[in-house]
């Protein structure tokens, strides 16, 4: 019988990347006390026997942790120590010459980087597939170069197309992952669907690490935030809605909550964010400094970016406060100025939705349209030109579900989605 496995943290090894004064051993041991699920043995420039002797030192640590042990590539070594099971990819054995020696009770698992990959490793019987690579990563080379997030979902979603019940296809994703990216990655992967990828794996994240054990727990933290709100979000009705955004609106008259809210805005609205931001009831910072993310990230309760006056050292601080965020589970509201109006903007935009969560994006039709893709409208400087979108609700809808957020559009008549609800709210005179 095949053994269960839980792929929610699964570490690859890479002895290379082991502190000094640390053994590799010692690190593997560390990280599944930390909440490690799964190891794959990695070591790609030992030879046969160093291989068999370092993977039995491994073994019988994850033994007595009950915690699967795979080895990469070498069939051979596995069959020596009779691991759990292995990890091929695209230049490895084929899978199904790899099932045929190790038996109907191994796991194996094999790296797919395109939805044709995944689709043969699916219906060849792959127990579950390395969807990579998310980021750029230096711990290994690969044919094809760094995908994202929406790249690793589009190869999901393929998977889940072509894998037939009752075998459902499992999956992580690799490269590039660490704490402070993890939750917006299995969050932003997400299948339309709601069907959510089974973990991630990582390797300097750990490896790396000074403290093993405290990498896993932060990640495993990551990991079950990401589980808790990742997937189709529930419906609800326009009261629920008005009924919720009421109460916290008579907290804050009320000055029960006074949340601290950081900035990063342009210059011309500098005073308006803080003067509006007080009126509502909270406590405004306007700090760009990317030596002083860290440290507000512990207190700060919001982050707003607004790129309006952009600016090479203000977008280096943005990024490191989003950075921070994302690892305080902090909400991020990303108000895109003037995208589209000129292809470094775009990039900026498209390079931070990339690498971190955007709780809400707030922008004009114009800025929208840029992020759908859309030619029904345009921006002209900070300005959006056209004559409207033949269908608004399903451009806000769109780029919602994109972007695994809430989407706020705003105009004559404002638009908010989060991909499941759409409401139109209009301006009274």
């Amino acid at each position: 019988m095949k053994l269960e496995f839980d792929l929610s943290l699964y570490l690859v090894t890479d002895s290379t990347m082991v502190p000094a004064g640390k053994t590799l051993a010692e690190t593997v041991d560390q990280a599944i006390q930390g909440g490690v699920t799964i190891v794959q043995l990695r070591e790609k420039s030992a030879d046969t026997g160093d291989f068999i002797a370092t993977a039995r030192t491994v073994q019988s640590i994850t033994r007595k942790a009950s915690v699967p042990l795979l080895i990469n590539d070498r069939i051979d070594v596995a069959l020596a120590i009779d691991a759990d099971g292995v990890h091929i990819g695209q230049d490895d054995m084929p899978l199904s010459e790899a099932r045929q020696l190790l038996g109907p009770h191994k796991i194996i698992g094999v790296s797919v980087q395109t939805c044709e990959e995944a689709e043969i490793a699916v219906r060849g019987g792959a127990d579950y597939l390395g969807i990579g690579t998310c980021y750029s990563t230096n711990t290994k080379a690969v044919k094809v170069g760094p995908q994202g997030p929406a790249g690793i979902r589009a190869v999901w979603e393929h998977a889940l197309k072509v894998s037939e019940p009752p075998c459902k296809v499992r999956a992580v994703t690799i490269g590039g992952v660490n704490q402070y990216n993890v939750a917006h990655v299995l969050n932003y992967a997400c299948a339309v669907n709601g069907t959510c990828l089974d973990g991630v794996a990582v390797v300097s994240a750990i490896m790396a690490a000074p403290d093993p054990s405290l990498a896993a727990q932060v990640l495993q933290q990551q990991i079950s935030t990401a589980r808790q709100t990742s997937g189709i979000r529930p419906k609800y009705d326009i009261d629920h809605v008005s009924q919720q955004v009421a109460a916290v609106f008579a907290q804050s008259k009320a000055g029960s909550i006074t949340p601290l809210v950081q900035h990063i805005t342009n210059s011309v609205v500098i005073n308006d964010c803080a003067n509006a931001c007080l009126a509502l009831g909270g406590s405004p910072i306007m700090a760009a400094d990317v030596e002083e993310q860290a440290d507000l990230a512990q207190v700060v309760n919001a982050l707003v970016i607004n790129i309006g006056t952009l600016a090479t050292e203000q977008v280096a601080g943005m990024r490191e406060a989003m950075r921070h965020a994302n690892l305080h589970q902090t909400p991020i509201i990303l108000d895109p100025v003037a995208v589209g109006a000129t292809t470094h903007r775009m990039q900026v935009i498209d390079e931070m939705i990339r690498d971190f969560g955007i709780c809400v994006i707030k922008g004009n039709a114009g800025e929208i349209a840029a992020l759908a893709g859309s030619a029904e409208m345009k921006m002209r400087g900070v300005d959006a030109v056209g004559t409207g979108f033949a269908d608004p609700v399903a451009v806000v809808k769109q780029v919602a579900l994109c972007h695994r957020c809430v989407v706020v559009m705003t105009g004559v008549v404002d638009y908010v989605s989060d991909g499941t609800n759409t409401f139109a709210l209009k301006k009274h005179q």
